[in-house]
């Protein structure tokens, strides 16, 4: 069974996102845990800072299945990095409630902040792929981890929240615009990356 501080957090996530977090009470957070006020206050000042600790152990969840993708060396070099990437967006780890409230105006801050978060510790789990496929002669760059941050950083501009509002033909645009990206930065043959044209659909549908 999960710990009192993880079963809360278990309690106020299923809450918030059946619900919505402005919806949801602490009241409501007591009933479903059946605990006392002074319990959950023992462990959380607010609901504000429970919803921090559940977008905190959503990445922490995210950068283990990415790094899980990342070492899995049965794969092919372009399924561990699609993997990995893929890994890495929130929709995987049931984040769907955790990205509404990141992309809520007043949390403009704490959506920077995981944003920060991603750009820091990303790249690393990504780098050892990306060396892998300089040395298989796949790649070709002589700045692997710029080169990362580049993309990742494209990435959480370009399919975030935004990306189901566009339209078909804009959103094919986009992703035209990331395979050459990939491709060029990378200097890699021609279509080698068309298989992040289905992870990044999947993913958004």
């Amino acid at each position: 069974m999960a710990n009192k501080k993880d079963f809360i957090l278990d309690t106020a996530q299923r809450l918030f996102t059946e619900q919505g977090f402005d919806q949801t009470s602490i009241s409501q957070i007591l009933e479903a845990a059946q605990i006392a006020r002074g319990t959950l206050y023992y462990y959380f000042s607010s609901k504000e800072e429970m919803m921090d600790a559940i977008i905190e152990r959503t990445i922490e969840a995210a950068f283990a299945a990415s790094q899980t993708f990342a070492d899995n060396r049965g794969l092919t070099i372009l399924e561990r990095l699609a993997g990995s990437m893929a890994a890495l967006n929130l929709h995987h780890q049931n984040g769907q409630d955790v990205l509404l409230h990141l992309h809520q105006p007043q949390n403009a801050l704490l959506h920077e902040k995981t944003n920060q978060i991603l750009l820091a510790r990303a790249p690393q789990i990504l780098l050892p792929i990306i060396q892998d496929g300089i040395a298989a002669g796949d790649m070709k760059t002589d700045y692997p981890y710029e080169s990362l941050e580049m993309i990742l950083t494209y990435s959480l501009q370009v399919f975030g929240s935004s990306f189901q509002a566009l339209s078909p033909e804009e959103q094919q645009q986009k992703l035209q615009a990331f395979l050459y990206l990939l491709e060029t930065l990378f200097h890699s043959q021609a279509g080698y990356f068309d298989a992040f044209r289905a992870l990044i659909q999947s993913q958004d549908s």
